[in-house]
């Protein structure tokens, strides 16, 4: 679990769920305000044991968008249950027994907003589950927007600019991080399937090399014959 932690980002609120009670695990710290910024994003890899729970809070502005896209890598029939709390502790989304998907919506309260990733139906097999995160606000940036284009009209037609560019990078960032998912998604299926045929090769060759041996054995058997007759006599 340390692993995956060192991958959150600062800002980003750590989570789970340890017999009825939330446990944080780490915070932001540091006197820079990330809470302030229009928006941030969190993108790592959590393992779920069977049978539990992993929940991960995250600070959402008032009229916000709230993004979450995962997928489950391995584990059992790659299916798991994705829920998102909002800060009355009351489900919004709620995601049953999928292998991946999204989860977008506009916030209308400010608050933590709860990422759950519950294996609780599933006793007998854990999941790898990526999980990527990222929340904006369109309204703060279109006030920066309307406060530059009051400077003068240079700054106004290079904002529009800006505004298309990022446009197209967060479309860009999208369309990556579900394309990263289907490439480590087949990486850990080819793993799988190399060390099958490889373990089955194996046991088909011992067969192969016991069953030579037992036909020479058989082989020899049947043109054996002894130098004496029953009666010990030598034979003719």
């Amino acid at each position: 679990m340390a692993a995956s932690l060192t991958l959150i980002s600062l800002g980003f609120t750590f989570w789970t769920l340890n017999i009825g009670y939330f446990t944080v695990l780490a915070t932001a710290d540091g006197d820079f305000d990330y809470d302030a910024l229009p928006g941030t994003q969190h993108e790592f890899k959590v393992q779920v044991n069977a049978g539990k729970e992993e929940c991960f809070a995250q600070k959402v502005a008032l009229g916000a968008v709230f993004h979450v896209q995962y997928e489950v890598l391995r584990g059992g029939d790659r299916a798991i249950d994705v829920v998102v709390i909002d800060p009355d502790i009351k489900v919004t989304e709620h995601d049953a027994s999928k292998t991946e998907g999204h989860i977008t919506f506009k916030a209308t309260k400010e608050g933590y907003f709860q990422v759950c990733l519950d294996n609780t139906p599933y006793r007998f097999s854990g999941k790898l589950v990526y999980i990527y995160i990222v929340t904006y606000i369109m309204e703060e940036w279109a006030q920066y927007m309307e406060e530059i284009q009051s400077v003068s009209l240079t700054a106004q037609n290079f904002s529009r600019s800006l505004t298309e560019v990022q446009t197209s990078i967060d479309a860009v960032k999208f369309h990556q991080s579900e394309s990263r998912m289907h490439v480590i998604r087949d990486w850990y299926l080819a793993t799988g399937n190399n060390q099958h045929i490889m373990y089955w090769s194996i046991f088909q060759i011992s067969v192969i090399i016991v069953t030579s041996f037992f036909q020479v054995f058989c082989l020899r058997r049947l043109f054996r014959t002894t130098a004496v007759t029953p009666t010990s006599k030598p034979r003719a």
